[in-house]
């Protein structure tokens, strides 16, 4: 400010004796009522407000307070007069004190573009002021906190969850089903619901404890709203495990809901109730577990670990302290630790930050991806970018400018040398062109393959071939005899005797010679039955109809009886065994004709065959042919369905591979999925995927 001297302390500031410091030292608050903030003060501090003089200078002040005992440097007071005017806790009196808070008004204003770059992320509306009516609500729900309703609620979810862990199947088949339109509205009405019973959670141990709910209302996270209840009057409670009852409160609420609608679904019958009750379950159990309990971001989690731990400020205390720990350990900068602290205290702050900067790179970058696909292309760009520049690039590029500033503070040890020198070789290593492996989706299947039927019933009378044999076109595989066939053949024979018989007497009058003729037409007839027999009698022993190995057999046993076209064998041409595999367009470049490799059947049962890259197509395939590659049937090639046909997502080019030797056959390799393994060019890992992002970045920014 222009005026040196000491400004006027408001007088509509309240000072309450506030919760000891992490050392058990006293500490006190200053609230500011119009605003509903609360600022820490500790006793040097307090014993500056008491004595405080306005219109003195910081000189004169520390003269008037050593004349009463108190040292206090007049650097310390001007700091402490800064604190107070930095955060607009004192009276303009002077016309150049309202200039300086004017000017401060001013420069403190942004620009539309300036506020929803540093808002949109998150921005909060206040909607109510709920005091009023908790007062009227809070009085008739005590025995919601009676010990016998907790442990009620605890035994009955104790009982929903062995009840949901019995019928897991189920439970999870009912989670399934809903993963569509109309599934997802009824959650998001119900997620409404759970967390408005969250936010009321807080509200309610809140004014039960005493204090104030200045606001509830709605908040935009990443332009997604979101309920919330602002409970800083909390920070005036003395007791931390105060505290941490109302900023638990929230989550209890919803693990309390989760335990009962989770019993609910157990004992209920099919219908409304039980699918309601389901949806309250599995969103209360996800909301409460997988986002609010989580202390890396500054929901729950992160106060109630802050009140566990006893550390205020947690976050801009452990970055303070993981920089300062990063850089003693890459460039030996020997700073003073930021603060004092016990080594284990100052370790779990360390671990922490560096775990909340792993954690918001990917879900920052996660953001970013959500707020591309959630908006129009231009906007989405735009926004990916700012979420990229702001939180991830912009921290980096401030530590790097610390780094070059404090490069003649560092200093490099023999074990620092060796780390950079590990790290040097590690980025050299994926910068140089290392000998690659390309996978590939594959099938092997047989062109000529023959399978052997049974012609009609019978029984197994002899096996002259098992599963593995080599056999030649014409050679017996099995022979079956048929009882009621050779029946059949044996009456037929013995009548066919008599009528050759009969045949073959001389006739001696004109009756004689009529009954030849019938004879003669019988005898014809019945040898034509008898051939007909013959025939079906030697189809019963069974012979191969073409060379190969008998690549899969049934079970059989002599004396089996079997029934009419039933599957008995396959015999393979091993020269007819082929591979076909299909490439992605981004690995195509790593392989040519001629490479060699190996295909490794899904089944494991078979050793690796060795294959030669014979052929690749010169355009993407239409259609995937094999149905037992795409993803929905478990195989690795991405797909959609497009009436019958299975088309794939990303292009992909048909491989044709002979292998390099004749392998032994079984009955896989009829037809049998794998992955194919070609030996490709050399390349470095590193500008394999720069090349990846830079194809990403030019597909996405085409309009």
């Amino acid at each position: 400010m222009v005026d040196v001297r000491l400004p006027a302390i408001r007088q509509n500031l309240r000072l309450l004796p506030g919760s000891h410091d992490e050392d058990g030292a006293p500490r006190w608050l200053i609230h500011d009522v119009t605003r509903n903030r609360y600022f820490s003060l500790v006793r040097p501090a307090l014993e500056l407000v008491r004595h405080w003089q306005p219109g003195l200078t910081p000189e004169e002040m520390s003269q008037r307070l050593s004349e009463q005992g108190l040292s206090y440097e007049a650097g310390e007071i001007r700091a402490f007069s800064d604190f107070l005017i930095a955060n607009n806790l004192v009276l303009a009196r002077s016309r150049e004190a309202s200039d300086y808070f004017y000017r401060q008004k001013l420069e403190s204003r942004k620009s539309i573009w300036s506020w929803l770059l540093h808002n949109y992320l998150f921005v909060r509306i206040p909607l109510i002021r709920p005091d009023p009516f908790l007062s009227r609500l809070v009085p008739r729900l005590g025995w919601l906190f009676s010990g016998m309703v907790h442990k009620t609620v605890l035994l009955l979810g104790l009982v929903g969850i062995f009840l949901v862990l019995r019928q897991w199947d189920r439970f999870a088949g009912t989670l399934l089903d809903f993963f569509n339109l109309e599934g997802l509205l009824v959650y998001a009405v119900t997620l409404i619901f759970v967390k408005s019973a969250h936010e009321l959670g807080h509200a309610v141990v809140s004014h039960r404890l005493g204090c104030r709910v200045a606001s509830m209302g709605v908040a935009f996270l990443v332009m997604f709203p979101v309920l919330y209840t602002d409970t800083t009057d909390a920070w005036k409670l003395r007791s931390r495990r105060k505290r941490l009852r109302i900023v638990t409160a929230g989550v209890r609420t919803e693990l309390y809901l989760a335990l009962l609608a989770t019993f609910a679904w157990g004992v209920l019958p099919d219908g409304t109730l039980q699918t309601a009750a389901f949806f309250l379950a599995t969103t209360s159990w996800v909301t409460s577990l997988l986002v609010n309990i989580s202390p890396f971001l500054r929901f729950d989690g992160y106060y109630a670990f802050s009140d566990l731990i006893g550390v205020e400020n947690l976050q801009q205390r452990a970055f303070a302290l993981g920089r300062w720990r990063l850089r003693h350990w890459l460039w030996g900068i020997d700073d003073p630790m930021p603060e004092p602290l016990p080594r284990s205290r100052a370790r779990l702050l360390v671990f922490y930050a560096w775990f909340t900067w792993l954690y918001r790179f990917f879900l920052f970058l996660g953001i970013a991806l959500l707020v591309y696909k959630f908006f129009f292309k231009a906007l989405g760009i735009l926004l990916f970018i700012v979420e990229i520049l702001w939180f991830i690039v912009m921290p980096f590029i401030k530590e790097l400018k610390v780094w070059r500033q404090r490069w003649s503070d560092t200093r490099f040890t023999t074990g620092r040398l060796l780390c950079w020198s590990v790290l040097f070789i590690t980025v050299l290593a994926l910068l140089l062109p290392l000998p690659s492996k390309v996978s590939a989706p594959a099938v092997i299947r047989a062109e000529t393959s023959q399978y052997v039927f049974t012609p009609e019933s019978g029984r197994v009378a002899e096996i002259y071939r098992a599963a593995g044999d080599s056999v030649s076109a014409g050679d017996v595989l099995l022979q079956i005899e048929s009882p009621e066939l050779n029946s059949l053949i044996l009456q037929t024979r013995k009548e066919l005797d008599l009528a050759e018989l009969r045949l073959g007497r001389l006739a001696s009058s004109a009756e004689y010679k009529a009954e030849q003729t019938i004879n003669q037409e019988r005898v014809k007839q019945l040898q034509t039955s008898m051939a007909r027999l013959n025939k079906r009698a030697e189809s019963l022993v069974l012979i191969a109809p073409v060379s190969g190995v008998v690549a899969e057999m049934q079970n059989l046993q002599p004396g089996q009886w079997i029934g009419e076209q039933q599957y008995l064998l396959t015999i393979v041409n091993q020269e007819s065994l082929r591979i076909e595999g299909f490439i992605s367009e981004q690995s195509l470049k790593l392989i040519a004709e001629g490479d060699e490799g190996v295909f490794i059947s899904d089944s494991g049962q078979s050793a690796a065959l060795p294959v030669r890259l014979e052929q690749i197509d010169v355009s993407a395939i239409g259609a995937l042919p094999y149905p037992e590659l795409s993803s929905s049937a478990g195989g690795d090639m991405a797909v959609r369905q497009s009436g019958e046909k299975l088309i794939p997502e990303v292009a992909h080019y048909r491989l044709s591979l002979s292998l390099g030797a004749v392998p032994d056959v079984d009955a896989e390799m009829l037809r049998q999925p794998g992955t194919l393994i070609l030996n490709g060019r050399p390349r470095s890992w590193l500008l394999h995927h720069g090349e990846r992002f830079i194809s990403l970045a030019i597909r996405e920014s085409g309009f």
